[in-house]
């Protein structure tokens, strides 16, 4: 018999809020308490919506599946709003479990502290064979609640008595704790994932980078990327070469669309993944750094299907950047999040999934950067640093990277 594997410790709710706050973009904005509660509005609405179209499509996923995502982006708002106006997470907590308990029959007594997400769950699975939860009549008491919240004013709350803004939000947030129960999701474990995500979006001040997919210990020389290289690129006739060491690499390039569009200088991308992600098949292959010497590596790594998603990433990106100035002005952070949460179940299964959210947000965005210099000039050299996770351009007559 397999050994059980032991259990983390209970998320608390005063470690959610923690670490949800951290990440609060929001915070000591002239907005943000309307940015919070609309959030909440928003994710509830959302979540409505992934249902009834996995309904209307037939989706082979279950709506459960669907659901947690939207929950958990719900919970991040409504633990921030319940924050932005002074509720202690413990104190939310505790109002939530005591309006779960009026709702089982249960009598009325304070939660210990610290409040965890298990002591929640429990009591939902407590109750879980008698409980009459429905799940469409919970959808619209959750969207209901959210309705409301949207359309009270910071004036509204600030004239609430503590107690009654305390058990307003632990109404809320029991409500929310139903619904999860209503598409058996754990209530702890919406929140882990949930600040996985954040994590992996917003990873704060200390950016920890995962280690080289062709580690020395593992591979020989000519198998690994070399840590800091240099490409040129040369336009000459309408075509686009790429020299490593003065020595050609690779096919030469033009647009390959009715419309200019400059993609010729798109390898740039493929240069920007490995300084901020060590990974490029699409790379290796052109610079012949496959490691061939682990099979299954070479075959699935760095084989045909792997370089065939790199470009399709690589092609959708562009695509959607040309109708945004080609990402100018985007800074770290604000990059569309429904890109790089496409990128990341393109490359799901592969060994680059274990990069971050952030990770691709900053090889995106200065791949472009370094993409529009190289159409400004009309070539370039491309220093990529791998060790450094820096990519830099300069002129062919330039000493000083840009």
């Amino acid at each position: 018999m397999t050994p059980a594997l032991p259990q983390p410790q209970p998320l608390s709710l005063p470690e959610y809020a923690l670490k949800a706050r951290e990440t609060n973009r929001f915070q000591s904005t002239p907005d943000e308490f309307d940015n919070l509660r609309f959030g909440y509005f928003g994710e509830t609405g959302g979540l409505l919506a992934s249902v009834k179209k996995s309904v209307r499509d037939q989706l082979t996923d279950p709506q459960n599946a669907q659901a947690a995502e939207e929950l958990g982006d719900a919970l991040w708002y409504l633990v921030g709003t319940a924050g932005f106006l002074g509720i202690l997470p413990n104190e939310l907590g505790d109002h939530c479990i005591r309006r779960l308990r009026k709702r089982f029959g249960e009598n009325d007594q304070p939660a210990s502290e610290p409040v965890n997400f298990r002591q929640i769950d429990g009591l939902l699975d407590t109750h879980k064979e008698r409980s009459d939860l429905d799940r469409v009549k919970q959808l619209g008491t959750l969207a209901n609640s959210a309705g409301t919240l949207a359309n009270m004013s910071l004036a509204v709350f600030q004239s609430m008595s503590p107690p009654a803004l305390r058990e307003y939000f632990g109404t809320l947030f029991a409500e929310w704790v139903l619904t999860c129960g209503c598409f058996d999701l754990r209530a702890e474990s919406i929140a882990r994932d949930n600040l996985d995500k954040i994590s992996s979006r917003w990873p704060g001040d200390e950016k920890v980078y995962p280690a080289y997919f062709d580690p020395e210990s593992k591979y020989p020389a000519h198998e690994r990327f070399p840590r800091r290289f240099e490409i040129e690129f040369v336009e000459r006739d309408g075509y686009v070469f790429q020299l490593l060491n003065d020595v050609f690499i690779g096919d030469r390039l033009t647009d390959n669309s009715n419309e200019a569009d400059d993609y010729r200088f798109h390898d740039v991308f493929h240069l920007a993944y490995i300084a901020y992600l060590g990974w490029s098949p699409v790379v290796r292959g052109l610079l012949k750094r496959k490691r061939k010497s682990v099979k299954k590596v070479d075959e699935n790594e760095d084989g045909a299907r792997a370089m065939i998603i790199e470009e399709g990433i690589a092609t959708w990106i562009f695509n959607h950047a040309k109708r945004l100035k080609l990402y100018d002005g985007v800074k770290a952070g604000k990059l569309d999040y429904g890109v790089l949460k496409q990128i990341q179940s393109m490359v799901e299964g592969y060994e680059v999934d274990r990069c971050k959210l952030w990770q691709w947000e900053l090889a995106i965005l200065k791949g472009f950067e370094v993409f529009r210099l190289l159409r400004h000039h009309r070539g370039g050299i491309v220093t990529v640093d791998m060790e450094r996770h820096e990519l830099s351009f300069r002129t062919a007559n330039s000493a000083v990277p840009q």
